[in-house]
């Protein structure tokens, strides 16, 4: 009888640590399922930041490039403004949209200006060719936006806006200066 209370005790004892065994286990598995949580979310955090900085770096790039081409469109475009006479806007914008601004507003109280367009295109050829590198840097940036843009949003703004207009004005004086 000793012998079974023995061997009872002893499976009490088995069982309570194999019970104590599957606490300490399932404590242990809830504990790493928290830390692969906490893992997760941090891999997410630093996905996020990291697609952040390049959105960030991306759009520094951008920015420096539209700088470069709103240049090389102001340097084409003020020989021509000088050679018929009319000054950019006075505001406090970027100087192309106050230069595409200034030709547009004259146009706007001066038909004529087209005709002196027209005459300036046919007879100096330094201007045709400031005009030609204008629109030809024009095109480029719109086709360039119209790729990028997903929805048309910013191809449209500037299609309808300034550099639009200004196009359309150059396009229809260099077409009228080859008649």
């Amino acid at each position: 009888m000793d012998f079974n209370i023995i061997i009872l005790i002893c499976l009490g004892i088995i069982a309570a640590g194999i019970i104590a065994a599957l606490a300490v286990a399932m404590g242990m598995n809830s504990k790493i399922k928290l830390v692969a949580r906490a893992i997760a979310a941090q891999n997410a955090a630093i996905s996020k930041m990291r697609d952040a900085l390049r959105d960030r770096a991306a759009t520094g790039a951008i920015a420096e490039n539209a700088e470069i081409v709103y240049q090389d469109l102001v340097q084409n475009l003020t020989p021509v403004m000088a050679e018929l006479d009319i000054k950019p806007r006075d505001t406090a914008e970027h100087l192309l949209w106050r230069t595409l601004g200034g030709l547009i507003d004259e146009y706007g109280k001066n038909p004529f200006v087209l005709e002196q367009l027209r005459r300036s295109i046919k007879l100096n050829s330094a201007i045709a060719r400031n005009a030609d590198l204008f629109l030809a840097h024009a095109d480029k940036l719109l086709r360039h936006l119209s790729a990028a843009d997903t929805d048309g949003l910013l191809t449209a703004t500037f299609t309808d806006g300034l550099l639009g207009q200004s196009v359309t004005l150059l396009t229809q004086a260099k077409q009228l200066a080859q008649s």
